[in-house]
């Protein structure tokens, strides 16, 4: 039964992720004063780029720049076997949250490395930004992971889903809450596709398919990192769960996209001082649960 509820897990991630993307999309231009696309808008888009041709720079490593997309999207649909979305059972074992933060580390190095071998200037100088604000989101999330690791005493998510209620899990929670921002690639923090700057940056050289999936990816990642969020608050068994994940999801959106939909964008030095300074309490947070509280 466990893998039926998977099944569903990710039949849900696949068809919902494009469809929070056009919710946003709609959301900004409603408080930027537009109309806005109609929220199935991201889903069409991606069915036009699946139909397309894709073009191979002369210029490229033609074995790596054709397998990122591949390892990209394969990367984060193994994140949902073990983070559950719609139904609360996954995959679990010891060091769940590790795995995790592996595979969505593997997914970001596999996008850069793909960036570089199209052989733009463009792509690489992205590839450059991503990596750097990458590093910097690596030692915040080090703390949380220990934060939690201290609260749950484990990083099996089948024990630390959801998080007992302490200040050091409230403030762990509102700096997981930022990270994921950031993780997004929203204003400001979409430093590496910076349109007017490098026109698109990492995906400046891929087309159809390839930028198909490279796109549903990051839709897909948002809905991976949404749910992370809400586990650790949702209660495991309960029959207001699904409820409280759908409302969730909604809430979580309309705030991201509120934030997105009023912000300029960073430098790269910028972004990587801040993410300096929430190292930095997210270390004091730390202390604060070794201490108990």
């Amino acid at each position: 039964m466990s893998i039926i509820f998977i099944a569903v897990n990710l039949a849900f991630a696949l068809l919902i992720a494009p469809v929070i993307d056009g919710f946003e999309r709609k959301i900004r231009a409603r408080l930027q004063n537009r109309q806005g696309p109609p929220i199935l808008q991201t889903w069409w888009d991606l069915i036009k780029l699946f139909k397309r041709p894709t073009i191979e720079p002369q210029d490229s490593v033609n074995s790596l720049y054709k397998l990122t997309p591949y390892m990209t999207f394969t990367a984060v649909l193994t994140a949902y076997l073990i983070i559950p979305t719609l139904l609360p059972s996954s995959i679990n074992f010891i060091g769940d949250f590790i795995v995790v933060v592996y595979l969505l580390g593997l997914a970001t190095l596999s996008f850069v490395i793909g960036a570089f071998s199209s052989g733009n200037p463009y792509a690489q100088i992205g590839s450059n930004r991503e990596i750097s604000l990458f590093m910097s989101e690596e030692l915040l999330l080090a703390f949380i992971i220990g934060t939690i690791a201290v609260i749950g005493k484990s990083l099996s998510f089948e024990q630390l889903f959801p998080l007992p209620l302490r200040i050091s899990s409230a403030l762990t929670l509102i700096l997981l809450f930022i990270v994921i921002y950031v993780a997004s690639a929203r204003l400001p923090f979409d430093i590496a596709e910076a349109e007017p700057e490098i026109i698109e940056g990492p995906l400046i050289e891929y087309s159809g398919k390839h930028l198909g999936l490279l796109e549903y990816s990051m839709f897909l990642k948002r809905l991976l990192l949404y749910s992370l969020l809400l586990n650790f608050i949702l209660p495991v068994q309960n029959t207001t769960r699904l409820i409280g994940y759908l409302i969730g999801i909604i809430i979580l959106s309309v705030v991201y996209s509120t934030f997105e939909a009023y912000y300029g964008r960073f430098r790269i030095d910028q972004a990587v001082k801040l993410m300096k300074k929430l190292s930095a309490i997210a270390l004091v947070v730390w202390i604060i649960a070794l201490v108990g509280w």
